[in-house]
């Protein structure tokens, strides 16, 4: 039996022979197209040669890594539906056309997948009698095996030529695959046009030679194209015999996994184990590619995959998805070992997702719990099950199947007018958008200078676009993007996280700036203001660059190389670069880490990149073959596209990176390293943002001028001399911050090495003393707080039940510290003897609810733990305790006053 990974090899190895360059499968994630979500088809990463531009081969083969998720509902209930799967495909940018495609398809299914003849079919487009003639007299394929379909069957995009969208688009010839009457209707005349499931479709062949016009009419490309594309997963089930996808072994031994976390009594259902096998299988390479679960837009996909598995698990509802992540990262190490290479990272963001998918069940349970047990009506209404979904997270489904249970009917009809509202909003706000995948070309008619190495540089304005529109001049004020020739080969084009250079262009009595430099297709594009007179198409001009803005970029880039190296040395090797931004006023770098990093390791990684820039270590740069640069272990960026020949740049012996930007001489230059933020920008990704040289510098004169504000509010000469007067052993630091905060060269200069230094140190100390000023005003804070508290007890208190019911006694308070709450509670509970007590706090939003039981009841009657517990979903919280005391924390202040009536409710029956 053929397995999938032989299938691959033996599609990507005759299109080898057939002189077709191998291409490796693009990330799901697309770079520089912000008109997709996600990889989807084959054609993606190609879209610049279907335009003609950047035409390296003009024949390609590829296996796409590919996810789509409109048919969502579909997925493990059919034989075919996926939402992660790889599609192999062949590609002709104005190369060969229908002959050869079909030929070469034909000889594939034929000859290397020996398929038998009698058990192919095929579908032509009903006006293409080229393709039809192809197959019948050059291919043979009997004419009652090929199947005439329309517009929506065999014309891409589908029903183009009548409802769009305009631009590149052709018809379409499909090869079936006949299971045999037993598998379909066992109806005379049953063929591919049929939906009985006999025939399955294994393989799309699109000729794109027309384009369709705003008029709506089809005109003939100049240049002619082959798209094609086969799912990896259907021509493996053909191969195997397997009924459907789920039976071959890209996903047996993810489904064996699977059932092997199901106890021996559980029921176990195949659609809902397919389904987990497909989502676990997309959430693995997506994670792999970068995008971690989050709520917008791909990570809310993500989430969504994540979670919908996570439901169809073992009834105990633990975390389990994450266990079978080696399961999916072998089956496919062979072709991508990343996977391997991350699979410990993979693992560990899953599992988070399942946690906190886990916490908000259980937070969302008490929730929908009194909304069925206050329901009068019989059913939950369409605002109730959007509340659950849209502010507790809780999905449609687990709401459905709770109402089911309950016989509670669902108000679906009113939900869904609410979430189409919510997607209209979404939609609204969304940059994700495109009337077609191809964009209009604003530089098509731009020529294509040669480059060369001189800057300055004297050139001739070549090309004007001026709001959109070719123009030829340009006039005081105007903004434009404008190309030269010659163009500047030293003048770098934004990309690899590097902004493009600044400058100026200018003429006698005309002067443009230059605002930033952008790659299009092989030119340099460059954004411009006219700043002084008038420019025409071709002036005589001089291109000089901005020194300063480049030197500074340069430094910054050189620097997130440093940081990585830093960042692997303190934390491991696991920590590689996910992205990153330089431009002259500042760095940002984003890796791959769990958790936070802790100060020491902080002040670690800082100490380590100063230490090297005080080394002034040499910057080298040289050009080596890829493959050489591999066997050295530079790091690369995982992602990139590289090409045969490489750029290696070296610091020392302590970076060696593939890079195509601008960097430092020496790391000497750099001059100061500091880091001003940590934080996480997505589950298991963490991003650092730092500042070197002057404007690290500025940034500490800035925070020590914030620090001395929120102490103090007083002038600079106020704060500093009661640190003077006041603590010893800070003299020395206070000049240095008072050198800072006057900007006093001399002395900053002079103070400026025990700055880089003990920066830390000093601002830890002045905050240890200015935390005890700080202290001793919480404390009285604290005093006139619980006064106010114990005022509204009393008042409580005094409207406490007769003896022998139970008292249940409550508070709302707002802007006080939780320590004043649990004194409240101690008060109480000294004034009532025997009762539950529940106070609850709302500081700006984020609310606090404390719960009491007196000892004579705690455990035996009631459990502080368990009340809470039945309450903290109307907070949109979590915590924790024991039966004596608990607590919890939340945001939503809105459900505050309904936890309280809540927890009365439990405690006292009414």
């Amino acid at each position: 039996m053929m397995t999938g990974s032989e299938i691959r090899k033996k599609f990507l190895d005759f299109f080898k022979e057939k002189g077709h360059k191998i291409y490796q499968s693009d990330l799901l994630v697309p770079k520089n197209d912000p008109t997709l979500l996600f990889t989807g088809a084959g054609m993606n990463q190609f879209k610049e040669q279907f335009m003609g531009r950047n035409i390296e081969s003009r024949r390609a083969a590829t296996s796409q890594k590919c996810l789509r998720t409109g048919d969502l509902d579909n997925v493990g209930r059919t034989p075919r539906h996926h939402t992660f799967f790889e599609m192999l495909g062949n590609f002709s940018f104005g190369d060969y056309f229908k002959k050869e495609a079909i030929r070469w398809a034909w000889e594939f299914m034929t000859e290397v997948m020996e398929f038998p003849k009698e058990k192919l079919w095929v579908s032509v487009y009903h006006n293409d009698s080229e393709a039809y003639s192809i197959w019948l007299n050059e291919v043979g394929v009997p004419a009652g095996r090929i199947v005439k379909l329309g517009d929506k069957d065999n014309f891409w995009p589908a029903e183009a030529p009548e409802k769009g969208p305009n631009g590149p688009c052709g018809p379409c010839s499909e090869i079936f695959y006949d299971w045999g009457k037993e598998r379909g209707c066992d109806r005379d005349g049953c063929d591919p046009a049929c939906d009985c499931g006999r025939y399955v479709e294994v393989w799309n062949l699109v000729f794109t030679e027309l384009e369709r016009k705003p008029d709506g009419t089809l005109i003939p490309l100049p240049n002619k194209n082959i798209d094609t594309g086969m799912g990896l997963e259907r021509i493996t089930s053909v191969a195997q015999s397997a009924r459907t996808n789920f039976g071959t072994d890209l996903f047996i031994p993810i489904i064996d996994k699977i059932r092997a976390n199901f106890d021996a009594g559980e029921k176990v259902i195949d659609p809902e184990i397919n389904l987990i096998a497909d989502h676990i299988r997309a959430a693995v390479f997506t994670v792999c590619d970068g995008v971690s679960p989050s709520n917008e837009k791909r990570g809310y996909v993500v989430r969504k995959l994540i979670r919908r598995a996570f439901l169809k698990g073992p009834s105990g509802r633990e975390p389990f998805l994450y266990a079978l992540v080696p399961v999916v990262t072998k089956l496919y190490s062979d072709v991508y070992p990343e996977l391997e290479e991350k699979r410990e990272l993979i693992s560990a963001i899953i599992m988070e997702e399942e946690k906190r998918f886990k916490a908000t069940l259980d937070g969302a349970m008490p929730v929908l719990e009194s909304m069925i047990r206050d329901n009068g009506e019989n059913i939950l209404k369409g605002a109730q099950i959007f509340k659950l979904v849209d502010t507790y997270g809780m999905p449609a489904e687990v709401i459905i199947m709770i109402a089911e249970k309950r016989a509670i009917k669902t108000d679906m009809t009113g939900f869904e007018d609410l979430m189409e509202a919510r997607r209209d909003e979404s939609r609204r706000g969304s940059d994700i958008t495109s009337d077609f995948i191809f964009q209009p070309d604003f530089f098509r008619n731009a020529p294509k200078p040669i480059l060369s190495n001189e800057l300055p540089l004297k050139a001739e304005l070549a090309f004007i676009l001026k709001q959109g529109k070719e123009a030829a001049t340009l006039d005081e004020g105007d903004k434009a993007e404008v190309i030269l020739s010659p163009q500047s080969s030293l003048f770098y084009s934004e990309g690899g996280g590097q902004a493009g250079d600044k400058g100026a262009i200018r003429k006698e009595d005309a002067t443009m700036l230059v605002l930033n430099t952008y790659n299009a297709d092989g030119r340099k594009v460059m954004e411009v203001l006219v700043q002084k007179g008038s420019f025409n198409l071709e002036d005589k001009v001089t291109l000089y660059p901005d020194a300063d803005n480049k030197k500074r970029t340069a430094c910054n880039h050189t620097a997130t190389h440093l940081l990585q190296a830093a960042l692997r040395d303190v934390l491991g090797d696991h920590v590689k670069q996910s992205g990153s931004y330089v431009d002259s006023q500042r760095l940002r770098f984003d890796f791959t880490h769990m958790k936070k990093i802790e100060p020491r390791d902080m002040a670690s990684i800082e100490g380590l990149v100063n230490r090297w820039i005080e080394d002034e270590r040499q910057v080298s740069i040289e050009t080596k073959p890829l493959d050489e640069a591999k066997k050295e272990g530079v790091l690369s960026f995982f992602g990139e596209k590289y090409g045969e020949i490489v750029r290696v740049v070296k610091v020392g012996d302590i970076s060696k990176e593939l890079c195509g930007g601008d960097h430092a001489d020496s790391s000497g230059d750099i001059g100061f390293f500091k880091i001003v933020s940590e934080s996480s920008i997505a589950s298991g990704i963490r991003r650092i943002e730092a500042l070197t040289d002057q404007s690290a510098k500025d940034w500490l004169r800035k925070k020590a001028k914030l620090l001395m504000e929120g102490y103090y509010g007083a002038g600079d000469s106020a704060f500093l001399s009661v640190l003077v007067n006041d603590v010893d052993g800070l003299s020395d630091a206070v000049k240095a911050v008072k050198a800072l905060l006057e900007g006093r060269e001399e002395i900053t200069s002079r103070y400026m090495a025990f700055f880089e230094k003990d920066i830390e140190p000093v601002f830890a100390k002045m905050k240890e003393y200015l935390s005890e000023l700080k202290k001793k005003e919480r404390k009285s804070k604290e005093a006139d707080g619980f006064n106010s508290v114990r005022e509204e007890l009393d008042k409580a208190i005094s409207r406490a039940p007769a003896p022998g019911e139970t008292c249940f006694l409550s508070g709302v308070f707002f802007d006080v510290e939780s320590s004043v709450l649990k004194k409240g509670i101690v008060y109480a509970e000294q004034k009532i003897g025997s009762g539950v007590i529940m106070l609850g706090n709302n500081s700006g939003g984020t609310v606090t609810l404390q719960c009491s039981v007196t000892k004579d009841l705690a455990g035996s009657k009631f459990s502080a733990r368990d009340i809470l517990g039945k309450v903290v979903g109307f907070i949109g919280g979590g915590g924790g305790g024991n039966d004596a005391f608990a607590q919890a924390g939340g945001k939503n202040a809105d459900g505050l006053l309904e936890a309280i009536k809540e927890a009365k409710r439990v405690v006292t029956g009414k």
